[in-house]
């Protein structure tokens, strides 16, 4: 492949990385021009996989234990932008680290840092009102995730990631996740068989998937997860998850 082609195609990656922006006007640009470009060029998404760039690991935290809440805002998170993240022990501490491109980890960090004081802000806004607050921010968080997982599947009601409405239907999922419900649908595509925004971004999921898979193997070997349950106070998790719903995603990544 020449030279050209290979910038072309890095130019493609990028485009699609952008595509994990929560702002849904950079995120339904970049995917856009991703697609522009593919149809321009006459490429396809086997060339863009074939054209990986490099998978580098970021900190994201310095904290040795995590809240129940933040532990699942860091899973949120790296679902949401394409990333792994990974909490390792580094002598009397710890640190969470992502896995990921390059892109995709300043997109995660970004994100993390505005939902954690976003949920912070609101557990003290509602302490008063709630009988437990930690179950009030899981609350918070879970219902961003839902939210979260809906827009990048572009799932909602007016098309397009980030779009920022819920699905029809509230909290109803029938046992499947958005991505789930996604595969069972035909893929979409544009003019000349580009592919379109769920095709793309499915595509980016599970190229990124094995990317940090291997890196992490590569790395740091056989990994555990560790699943963190605790009850929770139900009135307190539910006016969580409404607190959850007021919560603007449209953020642009700086």
């Amino acid at each position: 492949m020449d030279k050209a082609t290979d910038d072309i195609l890095a130019k493609v990656k990028k485009l699609m990385a952008l595509g994990a922006s929560p702002s849904e006007a950079e995120a339904a640009s970049a995917l856009e021009k991703a697609r522009v470009l593919l149809a321009r060029y006459g490429l396809s998404l086997t060339d863009v996989e074939a054209h990986s760039p490099e998978v580098i690991e970021g900190v994201l935290l310095e904290k040795k234990r995590l809240r129940p809440w933040e532990s699942r805002l860091v899973q949120v998170i790296a679902e949401c932008t394409f990333t792994q993240a990974l909490h390792v022990q580094r002598g009397e501490g710890g640190q969470v680290v992502l896995i990921g491109r390059e892109l995709n980890t300043l997109a995660a960090a970004d994100l993390f840092g505005y939902l954690h004081l976003v949920v912070l802000k609101l557990g003290r806004a509602h302490s008063e009102e709630v009988a437990h607050l930690e179950s009030f921010r899981c609350g918070v968080v879970v219902r961003l995730g839902e939210r979260l997982e809906d827009l990048n599947e572009g799932a909602e009601e007016g098309g397009g990631p980030w779009a920022g409405k819920q699905k029809e239907g509230g909290d109803a999922r029938n046992g499947k996740t958005a991505r789930e419900d996604a595969s069972t649908y035909p893929a979409q595509s544009g003019p000349s068989g580009v592919p379109g925004d769920r095709q793309l971004t499915v595509q980016m999921h599970n190229t990124a998937e094995r990317e940090n898979k291997a890196f992490i193997e590569d790395k740091y070997g056989k990994t555990r997860t560790k699943r963190v349950g605790r009850r929770v106070d139900a009135e307190s998790y539910h006016r969580g998850r409404k607190a959850g719903d007021t919560v603007s995603l449209n953020r642009q990544i700086r």
